[in-house]
């Protein structure tokens, strides 16, 4: 028997990712892990329009998205408490400029720069439709054939109900492999 639990987004854990755009001349980082893919190459970041961090990305329209590692997550956590309304955290992270000018945060193992192409904006909400215009991975989170291994990556998934952090599990299996699906 199942039990009416609310009305809310029950599709977590999903990754953490660190958002980075340019404000005022510096970097701002803040986690987000309200994302999704909404194509092959689009995807979407949800973010609350009080974070300090969306002035930059409406003012300059790049933005990286880079997923958390576990080496990365006490300073990710910091990102995503701390408001840069008060607090300058643009010193958080060791970056470098991308080919849109987004900060690419050194320490992530995989960041993908971006371009708004659109914000559907909520009552609280920005809801920014980024095209993906470069992925940065360390050679050492590849697979043989130059396709990230998410296993090597272990990225950090948040779980919104509890605001709990998980580690990525082993492989379970490949797609279209189990009983019933084969063609």
């Amino acid at each position: 028997m199942k039990k009416n639990i609310g009305a809310f987004p029950a599709l977590y854990p999903t990754p953490l990712t660190l958002v980075g755009a340019m404000v005022d001349g510096k970097p701002s980082w803040m986690t987000v892990s309200h994302v999704g893919v909404i194509g092959h190459d689009r995807i979407l970041i949800s973010c609350a329009k009080i974070h300090y961090t969306n002035k930059g990305i409406r003012r300059h329209g790049v933005v990286s998205v880079s997923l958390v590692d576990e080496a990365m997550l006490p300073k990710a956590d910091c990102a995503g408490s701390v408001s840069g309304h008060r607090d300058d955290k643009s010193r958080l992270f060791e970056w470098t400029a991308g080919e849109t000018g987004a900060p690419i945060p050194t320490e992530s193992p995989l960041v993908m720069e971006c371009r708004v192409v659109d914000n559907y904006e909520t009552e609280t909400f920005d809801n920014f439709i980024l095209e993906i215009k470069a992925v940065w991975a360390e050679e050492g989170v590849l697979t043989a054939d130059g396709k990230p291994d998410y296993e090597k990556i272990a990225p950090v998934l948040f779980e919104f109900p509890t605001y709990t952090y998980l580690r990525t599990g082993k492989r379970l299996g490949k797609c279209l492999s189990f009983a019933g699906t084969k063609r």
